[in-house]
């Protein structure tokens, strides 16, 4: 019945989803030192059940002797588990075993004999118990189940004393109760297991497969295949693509296998690959928020021009005569969806971007005056903290071509020191400050990430974490 908290163990891997043919954007890895640590919780959690354990009242008739008995109001009043393990089976699911776990147990019994009515306390000591449970997990046509497969138990040495009225007369019945008990208590046992794994798959049916993350883009987390399960590891490939809300559009590129390293000591294992990372440049792409306008009121004071035709005469000077002293505004969008590279300690990024260079009349009604394709290539790091995934960019270059222009020759290569000097001071900050809020890393109840390290690999994102269960 414990196997419910390995089963927690598992969830936290992956939301467990819908099934197709993918390769996996994203790989989910349960380690062996998870696996250990599940197995002390699950030891503790099992205790704790095990005390609030439901036990029926019985009751029956020893024909020959015309006595009617009948035990109730029963309570664990001790438990012990000297022995237990958690395995993982091969391609199937896990498995939970006990052996030499003691239970005390504590009740009331009644008798009637003929018109004798007698009662007393009891006190029942199981000194050998032995099951065995066993879980399936395993995907269907929409979501993963867990699925009851087994479950075996059996009771050694029972040491039963009555307390109180006749009891030294009704001893001779021990027998008779013990047999009663030694039945009983495996299908119980076996009963609140099955249960326990039925609550379990109803939470399984109830978790989202997709998180929307902003107004732009939600990421769909459910799995592309069956979880791998070997004696060491499960393992769980997980679709791991962000869409764009409105559309909901495929990327335009598939995802490649990619594998997880198996050096980590850690208990929890979390891989993104640069498919994952870039359908997230497509989605925000495809919802239009990859865009910025910039206007003369964000351009700081520490750079030693305005965005106003009178500031940029130098530059434009035959813009400066045909419209003086107007305010001019630049609308900067992506004309097609940024590529991210990951290496060791590090991501890289081109970004393609067009920007549309206006004056604005003092009725606000605005004349264009350029077009710009710009490609600048940017690179950064990621980080967590405090719950939160966090990154920064910085610009690396900037190359900057004439589209259009209706004002006649425009200095390209003038402008490009002055964009890059725009993209340093205004937007890289934006992007960054935004980076800085940061991502909160989805929380499961009860489970808490301990000393969460992530790094950048060749072709993915690495997360390593330990978990720490509890209220």
């Amino acid at each position: 019945m414990y196997l419910s908290v390995c089963a927690v163990f598992i969830l936290i891997g992956t939301t467990l989803g819908k099934k197709n043919n993918l390769n996996p954007g994203i790989q989910t890895k349960i380690t062996q030192k998870g696996l250990e640590y599940g197995k002390q919780v699950a030891v503790t959690v099992a205790e704790q059940k095990i005390r609030e354990f439901p036990l029926p009242e019985i009751s029956g008739t020893i024909s020959q002797f015309g006595l009617k008995y009948r035990v109730n109001g029963m309570r664990v009043r001790s438990f012990g588990l000297p022995v237990s393990d958690v395995g993982l089976i091969p391609n199937t699911g896990f498995k939970s075993s006990v052996e030499k776990a003691y239970i005390g147990i504590s009740g009331n019994w009644h008798t009637i004999f003929g018109l004798i009515h007698d009662g007393g306390t009891f006190d029942l000591n199981i000194n050998d118990l032995s099951a065995t449970f066993i879980v399936g997990v395993s995907l269907d046509t929409s979501r993963p189940m867990i699925t009851y497969n087994d479950c075996g138990a059996t009771l050694g040495d029972l040491d039963l004393k009555m307390y109180g009225g006749g009891s030294w007369f009704y001893k001779m019945f021990l027998g008779k109760v013990k047999d009663l008990i030694r039945q009983m208590i495996p299908k119980q046992l076996c009963s609140e297991f099955r249960h326990t794994v039925g609550k379990l798959e109803d939470v399984i049916q109830t978790l989202r497969v997709s998180w929307q993350l902003d107004k732009f883009v939600e990421f769909d987390y459910s799995l592309v295949g069956e979880p791998e399960i070997t004696t060491d590891f499960i393992d769980f490939p997980i679709k791991g693509e962000l869409y764009d809300v409105q559309h909901h559009m495929e990327a335009p590129f598939t995802a490649q296998l990619f594998n997880l390293s198996n050096t980590t000591n850690q208990m929890l294992v979390v891989g993104l690959s640069e498919y994952s990372v870039n359908t997230g440049g497509f989605a925000y792409f495809v919802a239009g928020a990859l865009q910025i306008n910039i206007t003369n009121d964000m351009i700081p004071k520490d750079i030693p021009f305005q965005l106003n035709t009178s500031s940029l005469n130098f530059l434009l000077p035959e813009v400066a005569k045909e419209y003086p002293n107007l305010l001019m505004k630049v609308v900067m969008s992506a004309t097609k969806q940024p590529i991210v590279k990951l290496v060791p300690g590090k991501f890289s990024s081109n970004v393609f971007t067009a920007a549309e260079v206006f004056v604005i009349f003092p009725n606000n009604s605005l004349a264009e005056l350029f077009l710009l394709g710009i490609t600048a290539s940017v690179s950064g790091q990621v980080y967590t903290s405090y719950g939160k995934l966090h990154g920064s960019v910085s610009l690396s270059s900037v190359d900057l071509t004439l589209e259009e222009s209706k004002v006649g020759t425009v200095p390209v290569k003038s402008l490009e020191t002055v964009l890059k000097l725009g993209l340093e001071k205004i937007v890289i900050p934006k992007i960054n400050a935004k980076l800085k809020e940061g991502l909160s890393i989805p929380k499961i109840d009860k489970i808490a990430l301990i000393n969460p390290i992530i790094e950048i690999d060749q072709g993915s994102i690495l997360f390593t974490t330990d978990i720490q269960y509890g209220n």
